[in-house]
C-alpha cells in the first residue's frame, strides 16, 4: 500500500497497472499489505484478513467479498461506502476499541468487539477450512451461522 498512499487515484492506478504487468510478465508473487480494500479488489488474487496481528481469515478475493467467514471481515466490509446508499447516509463502525498487543486478549483478539462472542472465542482456534475448501478462518462460528451472517454483513455492524 505504501507505493501509492496519498496518491491521487490516475497515478495510484498507473502504479497498480505496473504491478500487476511485471507480476504477470514475470511470473511473480506479490505481497500488498494495506488498509485500502479498493487497491485489494484492483490487484489482488488471494487476501489474507489481519486482525491485531493475526490472521483471521485467508481467501480468494471473491470469496473474502462475497462469502465472508469471520466477523471482522464482516465489520470490514460493511464499513465501505455503498453506491446504494443515500450519500447522507452514515458509514457503520465496529464497536469498541483495538486491544493493546502489548496484552492481546487470549483466544480470538477480535472477541472483545465481536457481537457473536461465545465461551469458545478465549481460546484461539487454527486457520483451517471450516466451511470446505481453501477458504479458511479462525472462528468458532458454525458453517450455518457463518453462511446466514456472511451475507448480511453489511447489517452486523450498522
Amino acid at each position: 500500500d505504501e507505493p501509492t498512499t496519498a496518491l491521487d487515484v490516475t497515478i495510484q492506478a498507473q502504479i497498480l497497472k505496473l504491478i500487476e504487468k511485471l507480476n504477470k510478465e514475470r511470473d511473480l508473487a506479490v505481497i500488498i499489505i494495506t488498509h485500502d480494500l479498493g487497491v485489494v479488489a484492483e490487484i489482488a488474487d488471494r487476501v489474507l484478513v489481519m486482525y491485531a496481528g493475526q490472521v483471521v481469515e485467508d481467501a480468494t478475493l471473491d470469496q473474502i467479498f462475497y462469502e465472508p467467514k469471520h466477523p471482522y471481515t464482516w465489520g470490514l466490509l460493511g464499513s465501505l461506502a455503498r453506491l446504494d446508499q443515500p450519500r447522507t447516509a452514515r458509514l457503520a463502525q465496529i464497536p469498541g476499541a483495538p486491544p493493546s498487543l502489548l496484552s492481546p486478549p487470549p483466544g480470538c483478539r477480535f472477541a472483545p468487539r465481536c457481537s457473536h462472542v461465545f465461551d469458545e472465542c478465549t481460546e484461539l482456534p487454527p486457520l483451517e477450512p471450516r466451511t470446505g475448501g481453501m477458504h479458511l478462518d479462525r472462528c468458532w462460528l458454525d458453517a450455518g451461522e457463518k453462511a446466514r451472517h456472511g451475507g448480511a454483513r453489511e447489517e452486523q455492524y450498522g
